[in-house]
């Protein structure tokens, strides 16, 4: 039986914080977590993790995330998620959403059916909890840089074949929410647990309200490849912002969205309902050079992402800086902050009753930071995935 306790500078639960804490792991699971003179314990049954020096937060959560380390989801291979995994944990991800894009049917198909059979076979480093298909049904106007060739209407036929054969782990997906039949497909998707996230849009504000009212929960990377914010015409922005139940996701690399706008963002939706995510590519943790996004080539000068036609085509961003930028940016606490990277995105997608806290019962999945916020230690369901030794 794997059995150990951590002794930490201090935990941020993120509910509360506990000077000079301990938490009692026991196989996969945290046993106990608590304040030395609460949480007791036989070191001969629980060997120590020295963590001093260090604050323990919950493991991050990624829902929106295409690659890194030269390697992309959309190859479905355990190679490449190996790696794609290994480098998460480096950085304090412990668990993610993979997420496809725009491709040929062909293409999309092969990669949500190994992706499946991945995640029944299980994967080293951060842990594969569920698919994010970003598209094919978004809006033309707003793809960014998805092609245009492989766009299609919302299809409640290719949605469902797409979930069979990914052995139903789709857990979100994309929806420009303008498009004709998208209120039906969003009835479609909720009835079979999925969630829709609307982006990709240029979506007036009452076609924005119309799916949220019909079931959409999330906005795919606030600002980005949306149609934009008038004060006549609000647009889907100004239902992203000025509705409480919508999920925002922000990609925080101070490159896709200015710190003003993230500060706006803060103010509108709360420090609850948005979610720090990455939309990190292949180039992640690599040198500047070209890289692919699925079908496309990315060239990637000074850690920024572009086609050739000068479109941003996603990011380097890790979530460890995406955690500090916001801070930085915002003035908040770490305490606060952090509910963005860990227990916002596990209510977001529904996996908050095991993942996203620190408390008894819930996944070991934890991490260890520096005063600096760089990640000391990164461990999945209490093992160590990555650890600095330098």
């Amino acid at each position: 039986m794997n059995r150990f306790a951590i002794l930490a500078k201090k935990i941020v639960t993120p509910e509360t914080i506990i000077p000079q804490g301990v938490v009692l792991v026991e196989d996969k699971r945290i046993l106990e977590a608590g304040p030395p003179d609460r949480v007791r314990f036989e070191e001969r049954e629980f060997p120590i993790l020295h963590a001093e020096r260090q604050t323990l937060v919950p493991g991050f959560i990624d829902v929106h995330i295409h690659g890194g380390g030269g390697r992309d989801i959309m190859e479905g291979t355990r190679e490449a998620i190996e790696v794609i995994s290994g480098i998460l944990a480096k950085h304090g991800t412990t668990a993610y959403l993979a997420t496809t894009v725009t491709a040929s049917p062909i293409a999309t198909i092969q990669a949500v059916e190994r992706l499946g059979k991945l995640m029944e076979e299980g994967t080293e480093g951060a842990q594969i909890v569920g698919l994010h298909l970003e598209g094919p049904f978004i809006s033309e106007k707003k793809r960014g840089v998805h092609p245009p060739e492989h766009i299609r209407k919302p299809s409640t036929r290719i949605f469902d074949e797409l979930l069979k054969m990914s052995n139903h782990q789709v857990k979100l997906i994309t929806l420009a929410p303008e498009i004709e039949g998208s209120l039906e497909f969003i009835e479609n998707a909720r009835s079979k647990g999925v969630l829709v996230s609307m982006g990709h849009s240029n979506a007036t504000f009452e076609e924005a309200m119309r799916a949220i009212n019909a079931g959409v929960s999330h906005a795919t990377h606030t600002f980005n490849a949306m149609r934009d914010f008038n004060h006549r015409e609000p647009g889907i922005l100004g239902a992203v912002l000025a509705d409480q139940g919508v999920w925002a996701e922000i990609i925080a690399d101070g490159v896709h969205v200015d710190p003003v706008a993230v500060n706006i963002l803060l103010k509108c939706k709360g420090v609850k309902k948005i979610l720090l995510i990455t939309d990190a590519i292949s180039a992640t943790e690599m040198p500047d050079g070209q890289y692919q996004l699925g079908s496309l080539t990315v060239q990637v000068t000074k850690g920024v992402c572009r086609v050739p036609e000068g479109q941003l085509a996603g990011s380097t961003l890790t979530q460890d800086r995406a955690l500090q930028n916001m801070m930085r940016w915002t003035g908040l606490p770490l305490e606060e902050a952090v509910y963005m990277a860990t227990q916002n995105p596990a209510q977001a997608v529904g996996i908050d009753k095991h993942k996203g806290s620190v408390q008894p019962g819930y996944d070991a999945d934890l991490v260890l930071l520096e005063d600096d916020l760089r990640v000391h230690a990164t461990l999945r369901e209490g093992q160590i995935i990555y650890q600095n030794t330098k």
